[in-house]
């Protein structure tokens, strides 16, 4: 395992302000990825694995906050089925980071913040409110013959879960429709209903969501 082949990373930021780049490449690679900087990323090595990744590629532009320190990595990806951030690191060998030490992840603009145990895709924030979206497998167990037994292989497939933080910090899991959307603001609702007619926003769509929240925060103001 010590003798995996050096992957290069680029470091786009450093601590709080700076912005300089450097080249850092990993030095050695156990429990804990370091770097020729001393940059250290606990986690965990692992073979390759036919888990659902959000990208098709691994060569992403990702930024990784811990603490108070930003990195700029590339070969990075979001792993859908353990809810992990992984990097490849060779042909056959994934570095899954320990989620307990990361913050928050942008993957190609695409933000996840940690909500408790878990990461979230943040679609809006904004104060105390948010529109979250949780990345969930679903299983699907194969047909039963007539003649009985299980025909068929099993399948997968990548579903969503959507949560929308009010102002009082209280997280409500909603559906993608106007009901579901409403209940959430019921001293509201006749403001935000009236709103997305006068604007023909559509409550099954995210980027319509999130204009609804910006406007019914701004309302409350």
């Amino acid at each position: 395992m010590k003798k995996i082949a050096t992957l290069t990373l680029l470091l786009l930021m450093a601590m709080n302000t700076s912005v300089a780049q450097k080249r850092v490449t990993i030095k050695k690679i156990e429990s804990r990825l370091i770097t020729n900087e001393g940059i250290e990323f606990v986690g965990t090595v692992r073979d390759k694995n036919n888990d659902h990744y959000m990208f098709p590629r691994w060569s992403n532009n990702g930024v990784l906050y811990v603490g108070q320190k930003i990195y700029g990595i590339g070969n990075i990806n979001f792993n859908i089925t353990t809810n992990a951030i992984d990097s490849r690191i060779a042909k056959d060998k994934l570095f899954m980071f320990n989620s307990a030490y990361v913050d928050s992840i942008s993957i190609n603009n695409h933000l996840f913040k940690k909500v408790g145990n878990l990461f979230y895709e943040v679609l809006f924030e904004k104060e105390n409110s948010m529109f979250l979206k949780k990345y969930d497998i679903k299983y699907e167990a194969g047909h039963e013959g007539r003649m009985g037994g299980v025909t068929g292989p099993s399948q997968t497939s990548v579903i969503f879960r959507y949560v929308v933080v009010d102002p009082e910090r209280k997280m409500n899991r909603v559906e993608l429709n106007k009901k579901s959307i409403l209940e959430v603001f019921q001293n509201k609702k006749d403001v935000l209903e009236s709103y997305a007619k006068k604007e023909n926003l559509s409550f099954r769509k995210e980027e319509d969501i999130v204009k609804m929240l910006e406007y019914i925060i701004d309302y409350s103001s």
